[in-house]
Order: C-alpha cells, then sequence, then structure tokens
C-alpha cells in the first residue's frame, strides 16, 4: 500500500511538471502575438454584439457574411472574451489551455494500457511537439479539434456500445470545429472501439449505426440550422459560392483541400504563395520541413506500432489508424495545405513513440540502444537538411547516438536515459522558435531555420508576420471622424482588410468580396443601391489588385482622399491601399 501510495505521488508530481512544460510553452509571452488571425478575432469582436451573430458565426457586426469556419471554437473564444474582456490575449488564452488540456488527456489514454511511464513520456512529447505548441498559440481552431478528437478517443477506446456513440457525439462536436478534418480521426475511432470490445458482430452492427446516426445529427446540425434559415435573415456562408454551408463543408472545407483552386491572391499580401507548396507523394511528410514540425521521435514511433501490436492490440490500433489515416490525406492533399494541419498527428506520434521506447526497454538496453540510435540519425537527417550539415546542432542527436552505442557496449541503462534527454532538445528548440519567432500567425509553425535568421522555405508570406495595413490608428481616426451616418464604418473588397478595422473599433466594416476577395457574396449594382442608401461612404482598395468589377465601380465613382489625411504607416513595395469617398462633400 505505501508503495502504491508512492508511485502515485511519484506520478502527480511527474505530471504536474510535464503540464508546468506545456503550459510554459503555451503561455510564456502569449501577448506578443497580437490578435493573430485578426479575420477570426474581427468574428469574436463581432459575435459578443448579439446572440444572432453568436449562433450565425458572423464575421462582422452588421451581419453581412459569416467566417469560413464552424462556430465551436469561436464561441468558445468568445465566451472567454465575454468574461475576460476582448483582447488578443483573451482569444488566444482558450487555445493554449485545450492545448494543455489535450497533454493530460493523452497522457490518460497511454497511461491505462502501458502504464505510468508511457503515459508520462507520451505527454511530456505531446508537450514539446513544435507544431501542437505553435497552434496552441494561435486563435486558430486545430487545438480544440485535437482536444475534442482525445476525448472521443477516450470514450471510444473503453469497447462499449453506449461509449461509442457518446465519442460520436464528440467527433459531431469536433466536425463544428473543423468540419472534414475531423472525420479524418472517425476510422480510428471506429477501429479503437472495434478492438477493444469482444467480438460479437450483430452488436457492433447496432452501436456503429447508433453512432453514424449521432454523428449525423451532431455534426450537420449547427449548418443545416444555418442553410435552413432564410438568406435575408442571415449572414452570407462565407468562402461559397452559393451562400451555403453545406455547400462550403463539400467545397472550401473539402475538396479544394485536395485540388487547389484557381484564384488571385489579396491586395492586402505580397505577390508570392499563400499555401505550402511541399511536392504531394508517399514521402511528403519526410520533407524536413513538414516532419521537422510532428515527427521528432518517428522511428520510435513507428517500433511502437510493431512491438506493442501482439501485447496492447487495441491501443496500437487506435493510434495507428489515427496517424495512418492523417499521414494518407496529408501526403495526397495537392489543394490548400499549411503545415499547421500537421497538429493532428501529434498525439499518435507522441503516444506511439512513448510506447515505442518502453517497449524497447522491456525488452533490455540492445534494443533500446538500436531505437535510440535510429532515432538519433532520423534527427541528424532533418536538422542536417534544415540548417545545414555543418550545424552545430547536428551534435545533439549525435549524443543520443553514442549514448544508444554505449548501451550496447555496457548493456546498461542509465546511458541510454542520456541518450534519451539529448533527443529532446531539437524538438524543443524548435518549439520554442514558436516563443521568439512565430512567422506568419494566420498560418503558424515552428522552424528553427526561421528563429536563427535562415531561409526555412516557405517563402516570405508563409516565413513572415505582416502588420495589416488598415491596422493603422490615423486611419481609424479618420473613418470615425468622417464616416457620418453611413451604416458600415468603410467597405473592402476582402476580409482580410475590413477584419483590422472590425477588431479595433467594434464597428461594421462590409467585406463585399469575402475573405480573399473571391466569393459572390452581392454584385456591383446591390453594392451601388447600399452606397446610394448612404449605407457606405469609404472604400479601402488594394492598389495593386487590377480594376474590375467593384473595384472599377469605385474607382469610377469615388474621390481618392489624400493619404496625409489617414495614413500613418510606412508604404512597403507591392504593399498598398488606397481610400475613395463615394460621398465626398460638395
Amino acid at each position: 500500500m505505501a508503495d502504491l501510495r508512492t508511485r502515485r505521488r511519484l506520478e502527480a508530481a511527474g505530471l504536474a511538471v510535464v503540464l508546468a512544460i506545456a503550459a510554459v510553452l503555451r503561455l510564456w509571452r502569449l501577448e506578443d502575438n497580437g490578435f493573430g488571425t485578426e479575420y477570426y478575432a474581427a468574428g469574436v469582436r463581432s459575435m459578443l454584439q448579439g446572440g444572432w451573430l453568436f449562433f450565425y458565426n458572423a464575421f462582422d457586426p452588421a451581419g453581412f457574411i459569416s467566417l469560413d469556419k464552424p462556430p465551436i471554437a469561436f464561441w468558445i473564444q468568445t465566451g472567454f472574451a465575454s468574461l475576460l474582456g476582448f483582447s488578443g490575449w483573451t482569444i488566444h488564452l482558450p487555445q493554449a489551455l485545450a492545448g494543455v488540456a489535450s497533454v493530460a488527456i493523452l497522457h490518460r489514454l497511454v497511461r491505462r494500457p502501458f502504464g505510468i511511464a508511457a503515459g508520462l513520456t507520451a505527454a511530456l512529447l505531446l508537450a514539446i511537439t513544435p507544431i501542437a505548441v505553435a497552434i496552441d498559440r494561435s486563435n486558430n481552431a486545430d487545438s480544440w479539434l485535437v482536444f475534442f478528437l482525445l476525448l472521443a478517443a477516450v470514450l471510444a477506446a473503453r469497447g462499449r456500445g453506449l461509449s461509442f456513440v457518446l465519442a460520436m457525439v464528440l467527433l459531431g462536436v469536433a466536425f463544428n470545429v473543423k468540419m472534414l478534418a475531423a472525420l479524418v480521426c472517425g476510422p480510428a475511432l471506429a477501429a479503437a472501439y472495434l478492438a477493444a470490445a469482444p467480438f460479437d458482430w450483430r452488436r457492433h452492427l447496432i452501436w456503429l449505426s447508433a453512432g453514424a446516426a449521432a454523428l449525423i445529427v451532431v455534426g450537420l446540425s449547427w449548418a443545416v440550422a444555418f442553410d435552413l434559415t432564410p438568406r435575408d435573415h442571415r449572414p452570407y456562408a462565407g468562402s461559397s459560392t452559393g451562400n451555403s454551408m453545406l455547400e462550403l463543408i463539400v467545397q472550401h472545407n473539402g475538396l479544394d483541400r485536395f485540388v487547389r483552386p484557381e484564384a488571385a491572391a489579396p491586395s492586402a499580401t505580397p505577390s508570392a504563395p499563400r499555401y505550402d507548396g511541399v511536392p504531394v507523394g508517399v514521402l511528403r511528410l519526410a520533407q524536413p520541413m513538414l516532419a521537422g514540425q510532428f515527427a521528432w521521435m518517428l522511428p520510435l514511433a513507428v517500433l511502437g506500432a510493431v512491438l506493442a501490436w501482439r501485447r496492447r492490440r487495441a491501443a496500437v490500433v487506435l493510434w495507428g489508424t489515427w496517424a495512418l489515416a492523417y499521414g494518407i490525406v496529408y501526403s495526397t492533399a495537392g489543394g490548400i495545405f499549411h503545415l499547421y494541419y500537421l497538429a493532428t498527428l501529434a498525439p499518435p506520434l507522441a503516444a506511439l513513440a512513448a510506447i515505442g521506447g518502453i517497449e524497447l526497454w522491456r525488452r533490455g538496453s540492445r534494443h533500446l540502444a538500436v531505437g535510440l540510435a535510429v532515432t538519433a540519425l532520423w534527427q541528424a537527417y532533418l536538422v542536417g537538411l534544415s540548417l545545414g550539415w555543418d550545424a552545430p546542432w547536428i551534435g545533439f542527436p549525435a549524443v543520443g547516438l553514442l549514448a544508444g552505442a554505449a548501451v550496447l557496449w555496457r548493456d546498461k541503462r542509465p546511458p541510454a536515459l542520456i541518450g534519451g534527454v539529448a533527443l529532446l532538445v531539437l524538438p524543443v528548440a524548435w518549439a520554442t522558435s514558436a516563443i521568439f519567432s512565430p512567422g506568419n500567425l494566420t498560418l503558424p509553425s515552428a522552424s528553427l531555420p526561421r528563429w536563427l535568421g535562415l531561409d526555412d522555405g516557405r517563402g516570405p508570406v508563409l516565413s513572415h508576420n505582416f502588420r495589416p495595413l488598415t491596422d493603422d490608428p490615423k486611419l481609424r481616426a479618420f473613418l470615425q471622424e468622417h464616416r457620418g451616418r453611413a451604416r458600415f464604418l468603410a467597405a473592402a473588397p476582402n476580409a482580410l482588410l475590413a477584419a483590422p478595422l472590425i477588431v479595433r473599433t467594434g464597428a461594421p466594416a462590409l467585406a463585399f468580396g469575402g475573405y480573399l476577395g473571391n466569393d459572390p457574396v452581392m454584385s456591383v449594382d446591390a453594392f451601388a443601391k447600399r452606397v446610394e442608401n448612404g449605407d457606405v461612404r469609404f472604400v479601402v482598395l488594394g492598389t495593386a489588385r487590377r480594376s474590375r468589377g467593384f473595384e472599377a465601380w469605385v474607382r469610377a465613382h469615388g474621390v481618392p482622399v489624400d493619404p496625409v489625411l489617414w495614413r500613418s504607416l510606412p508604404q512597403e513595395p507591392r504593399r498598398t491601399i488606397a481610400l475613395y469617398d463615394l460621398a465626398p462633400p460638395r
């Protein structure tokens, strides 16, 4: 009894240390990230202004258009902002806490079948996974996606019918966080239930059918409610062509992830690739820029799946299927792809790597040495291609390799512990880069090369953060002073230009072209009618964008406002805006 009490105290202390590490990596200097993705921050600022705006996940306070993602993550952010006040820190805090909670859930999932050491190791590996740290420090929705998937895994792994149905309910909630990105985990949850439950196909068929029904009802409930609302009584469904949330699920947040749509880049950013253009293929995720986000312990993870198969088949089925499903999807996705999507691979890789380490330990020091040595070589490959083969950082996995060799010769475990700790140095360095060199806050990633001032291969848009062109206090002051009775503070061709105005003032700003300016939200005639009615007076246009449609109409009917009156930010090449007055005083 005393030994059991001691073990529990040690485990609690160990878990506390791991959670503290996770919290520090996610909360330290979190305020430096400002409002992160201002498109989402504008939605939160808008949803704070009314229940109707809240329910329909509105981007702007006028409820003209919705965000192009489901509402759960942003409802949570709005709740935090309502309690703590609206600021960049309060809308980032929920994701940081979700990340820490995910570490605790993973500990529970791995500890039960594999023991205390495996549980703590898995939790630690997730806590320091670079892309997990980067996404948990943002106001993107993926932290909550991972959180709900892990909760669903807890229930599915019990192998009970009712628990599986509840797991599908949680998968439906996750669907309302990131749509089809959540469903990729569905096969893993179903496989985990089937592997853990007593063999009875008739009973399995009943519970699988009930689970599928629960998933459909919960998953589609909000989208169906949105689409059934008359179009004049709800916002336009952002990033859709037919003003349909169900279309958004299938097209923009579905097929467009596999086949890249032809779309012009908005004028608010430099003319450069906006997606991570890593060639599609079987070895895509082994490319260092991608593997460095989540796969530092990949050899141990593979060994874990192989060695634990006979002893704990249900657990291996869960993590193996989870990793394989997302791995296949990300390897074949040739459309809209960003590094932060890889956050969904962090839990299964952390779990399998911890399992692999423990299984090798159980088999003796020589087996562990081989695992550490192979992992060290893999890390050397990643850092060598990322920083150059003459980089001093290669020495850290080399220490692990030497420690593994020492185990082979001495047949003792202490050197293996030294090697294991050495293998944590590089992922921690990559994770810490998300704190000190976060790069593009809209598209989070971790990159030690970026932190060291080297080219990380992502290009200027993806590797740097650019202050929004409309985030100009003099512009805001001018618009507020001269707006008059206009309903909208200003109009803009895309949400990237409108968002900063909403975030800083809480006033409506009209994004008449949706997120990137390509949505058929309204016709030029409808826009002209709004101008005639006095709803819109000022329009912000990007000067790099060709005159067409709305922009051509604005330039033909508006008067350019002298930049001396409203501009205080320095101009940048190919990143400039112009302000037009559609109702100048006569």
